[in-house]
């Protein structure tokens, strides 16, 4: 089994403890670590532009947390280190003076790291990592770990690691999450297993290019050493081309490869080259679903469980919500909500796990060097109808218009109605809208929520029709 020495809270970790530390974002990750520093005895003061002492003080709840909103200079504020929330930039002007400086600017992940007994698995990529992440720690879990599953995907690295510093479990592992944003400033963090699972355009707004994208996410290896392992997707050109050769990896590959430890073969996957499950018999539609099972089996494995345990939730692990989740069956259409698909990877993704009579639903607000052309030839092969919406739906209904028959409505709403009143026997009504859901809702999720209160309207007007 995979084995970790890292420091408690009762210890020094890295000499945090006791030093002034400003922490840069007052949202989940940023208080988390607040907390977190503060049950170390570190002297902390958290920094956040867009809200009030009053908003932050409700929230933390700790008197001892100095708390600075407005009026204060950038490089007058004194301390040794600075914490910078994902969603902060380096350019804000907090962050730039201590990079200026010299002085440590780290991430909540980075900090989180230094105080956690158990092995740490991060996992990573442009899409599924917090299908890969839920997956991973449901396997840890049947194979008799107390894992902690954050990150990224919820609750912060930094409470979970307060959280096993209290309930000290014997078997204990931390199952994290990792963004981009957050992996880019991480100075001693050190993964016992790093779990890489694609690359495909996304915050390019951020990044000047695919190369400092992907460069953000190697960040996690930086300090590996053969104590560790890497999970990485040999179909994957980058992560391919950054770890061939390299000692400790472990690829995942729907092609056999004698590296690598499940892989599928004639409708089976395959556990060192034994057949282990039949593809047909898994709950989740989609290659790309196969893919994330062959990378969370990889790691289950490194960590010494069980087959038994590891097939157990291959056969029950249904997804989570807003990924390829189906609503509905309604008159013979089934209605699936993939509204986490806020990138052309993700859509084509999504439209592979089906073989035809799609009616898809894109839009939503736009990101940078979006490539929707590359949608053309799934479209043209998969979908009978495209319905647009939002700020994006003109400009989609432009690109794809002669293709296939395609609807625009600006409303959300009204192109779910549309795509529902176009459905007949046979056919999937599939949200995967290639664009992020900012022009009218807060976040995926409340996206992905509305399309399921829509769908479940139309499913109880056809009972009392």
């Amino acid at each position: 089994m995979i084995s970790a020495s890292k420091t408690t809270l009762s210890t020094t970790a890295n000499d945090l403890s006791g030093k002034e530390v400003l922490v840069l974002g007052a949202a989940r990750s940023g208080l988390a670590v607040c907390r977190l520093l503060h049950a170390t005895g570190t002297r902390v003061t958290v920094v956040d532009d867009s809200k009030t002492r009053e908003e932050i003080t409700r929230t933390l709840d700790i008197p001892d947390i100095a708390i600075i909103t407005e009026g204060y200079a950038p490089d007058k504020l004194k301390a040794a280190v600075l914490v910078l929330s994902p969603g902060v930039p380096d350019t804000h002007p907090l962050a730039t003076s201590f990079l200026e400086r010299g002085l440590p600017v780290l991430s909540e992940v980075d900090v989180a790291g230094r105080f956690t007994s158990a092995p740490v698995i991060a996992v990573t990529g442009s899409n599924g990592k917090s299908t890969v992440t839920t997956m991973i720690h449901q396997m840890m879990a049947a194979g008799g770990f107390r894992s902690f599953l954050g990150g990224n995907i919820g609750v912060p690295f930094a409470d979970n690691v307060l959280e096993e510093s209290k309930l000290k479990p014997v078997t204990p592992v931390q199952v994290v999450e990792v963004s981009s944003f957050q992996a880019e400033h991480l100075e001693c963090f050190k993964p016992d297993v790093a779990v890489f699972l694609n690359l495909s355009p996304d915050h390019l707004d951020r990044y000047p290019g695919m190369e400092a994208y992907g460069q953000a996410k190697l960040k996690l290896v930086k300090n590996m050493d053969e104590t560790g392992w890497i999970v990485y997707n040999r179909d994957d050109s980058f992560f391919h081309t950054a770890f061939t050769g390299q000692e400790n990896t472990v690829p995942f590959a729907f092609e056999p490869a004698e590296e690598s430890l499940f892989t599928c073969e004639s409708g089976w996957i395959l556990h060192q080259g034994e057949r282990l499950l039949p593809l047909n018999q898994l709950p989740m539609p989609g290659s790309h679903n196969v893919m994330n099972l062959l990378a969370s089996a990889s790691v289950a494995h490194l960590m010494d469980v069980s087959e038994s345990a590891i097939t157990l939730v291959m056969r029950r692990f249904k997804g989570l919500p807003h990924r390829l989740e189906l609503i509905a069956e309604i008159d013979g259409v089934n209605y699936y909500n993939d509204s986490k698909a806020t990138n052309v990877a993700s859509t084509r993704a999504a439209l592979a796990s089906f073989d035809s009579s799609i009616i898809l639903i894109l839009g939503g607000s736009e990101k940078e060097a979006t490539d929707y052309p590359e949608l053309t030839n799934l479209i043209s092969n998969k979908v009978k109808r495209l319905v647009t919406y939002g700020q994006a739906g003109l400009r989609l209904m432009g690109i794809f218009q002669g293709l296939v028959p395609v609807h625009f409505e600006r409303e959300f709403a009204a192109a779910v109605e549309d795509a529902h009143r176009a459905g007949e026997p046979g056919d999937v009504v599939l949200l995967a809208p290639a664009c992020a859901s900012f022009d009218q809702f807060t976040n995926f999720e409340e996206r992905g929520d509305t399309f399921r209160r829509l769908v479940l309207a139309y499913q109880r007007e056809t009972v009392h029709a």
